[in-house]
């Protein structure tokens, strides 16, 4: 498994439906460990899954922040809530999980994200096949309204691209487990 950094490939939905980029960041997953390629929605799955106990910590905390400050927040903050809808989910456009909108899609890629008044955010969530490597991407774009846009984003972009690169070594053994589970299901 190895996990670099990439240019935004111009080809991918979350490019050509971007436009004033403040921020973007691309995160790739190179692994031989996986027999078949994830659907981007299990990538997703995969992503929400991953999240450390001190992750989603920082993720309530900003749940609670973001609602004093008008920002949208998820409905679903039970950790029994999350896992049904997590089972649950399809991927489909206009599914979300948290504030992961699923705002369009394609046999590679899952264009997720959020509009507010301070800044929009979306994450492509893309998985193909190079050789005998499964190649999965974290595709991020910010873009930022105004200064308490500016603010937010400053605090949280150390946060983001640590937490990524975390997420991402998480999300390998996750696909795995849902592979093997899916597997079980075939036999059966």
């Amino acid at each position: 498994m190895k996990i670099t950094e990439i240019e935004l490939n111009k080809e991918y939905l979350i490019t050509k439906q971007s436009k004033d980029i403040s921020y973007s960041d691309v995160f790739q997953l190179r692994t031989t460990s996986l027999k078949e390629v994830p659907k981007p929605k299990d990538c997703m799955i995969a992503f929400f899954k991953a999240f450390s106990p001190f992750f989603t910590k920082l993720l309530l905390s900003r749940e609670k922040i973001a609602k004093k400050l008008g920002l949208k927040t998820a409905t679903k903050l039970t950790q029994v809530e999350r896992e049904t809808y997590l089972n649950e989910f399809e991927g489909n456009i206009g599914d979300s999980i948290a504030i992961f909108d699923v705002l369009d899609k394609n046999d590679i890629e899952l264009l997720t994200g959020q509009t507010d008044k301070h800044l929009d955010f979306k994450l492509s969530f893309i998985s193909y096949e190079e050789g005998d490597d499964k190649i999965m991407e974290l595709a991020t774009i910010v873009k930022i309204h105004n200064t308490l846009g500016k603010i937010y984003f400053f605090l949280v972009k150390p946060f983001h691209r640590y937490f990524m690169k975390k997420i991402f070594m998480k999300m390998e053994k996750e696909l795995l487990f849902l592979e093997k589970r899916n597997e079980g299901k075939q036999v059966s």
